[in-house]
């Protein structure tokens, strides 16, 4: 008996300033006839279907649930589907047609607001743990210090890639004028 399976699982982990990589990981899969069904903390489910060429886009919201409602109306309204989120990432998907790829963001300047928005909140998360992180030294706690360092490492690392991301944007910009 050979019964193709409808729906995988698929772990992806994905970091801020890898967003556009993996929109075209998305894009691939549903080409291959693997659409988003929804989107998890580790990753997405998928479900067979015939292949398309949709455009799929990751945005970056500012968590207020006030306002979700009329962020997510937004989106709806300019023809995009939500497909679920991971934390303050919100994926969305778009068929493309007439071979003009949808965007989101349509210029840099929101694009570089959008990264902006993420290293304030690695900031933020960063402060935090660096603020506990003398009481740790001074209590000898060395496990849970190394597992501070390790995440005040990354997430400088973090920041300082979406920094070179804006940079990018930005010279890109300047070339355009």
């Amino acid at each position: 008996m050979n019964e193709e399976k409808t729906t995988k699982r698929v772990v992806r982990l994905f970091m801020a300033w890898n967003d556009q990589k993996e929109q075209r990981w998305l894009e691939a899969q549903a080409r291959s006839g693997w659409h988003v069904k929804s989107m998890n903390a580790f990753g997405y489910t998928l479900e067979r279907g015939a292949p398309a060429d949709v455009a799929y886009r990751l945005d970056f919201s500012r968590g207020c649930r006030r306002g979700r409602d009329e962020y997510l109306a937004l989106f709806g309204d300019a023809g995009w589907e939500h497909l679920g989120n991971r934390g303050p990432w919100h994926l969305f998907r778009k068929p493309v047609t007439g071979g003009e790829i949808p965007e989101i963001y349509t210029d840099a300047q929101s694009r570089i607001a959008m990264y902006r928005r993420v290293i304030v909140l690695l900031g933020a998360m960063l402060a935090l743990i660096t603020s506990q992180t003398g009481s740790r030294i001074a209590a000898g706690e060395s496990l849970v210090l190394w597992f501070q360092l390790a995440a005040i490492s990354f997430l400088l690392y973090g920041i300082v890639r979406l920094m070179l991301v804006i940079n990018r944007l930005k010279r890109g910009q300047a070339q355009a004028a």
